[in-house]
């Protein structure tokens, strides 16, 4: 288990206690995101880094549909 840290426009915010193996991946898809972990960001990144991801999470559920459906 560990923590995982991020700062945007000068706030820190820490998450608790994550699984290692999901924390290493949520820093991974923030940091294709562009947004650092060991430094303060700006929000419109982590606004960009949630668009992103956002996405991604829709263009999976319209995939479970369309397999569910049989198209």
């Amino acid at each position: 288990m560990r923590d995982l840290t991020l700062t945007v426009n000068g706030l820190r915010f820490k998450a608790k206690n994550l699984d290692d193996e999901f924390a290493a991946y949520v820093e991974k898809l923030l940091e294709e995101s562009g947004v650092q972990t060991n430094r303060d960001n700006p929000a419109e990144k982590l606004f960009l880094a949630y668009l992103r991801l956002a996405a991604q999470s829709y263009n999976y559920e319209k995939e479970i549909e369309e397999i569910i459906s049989g198209e």
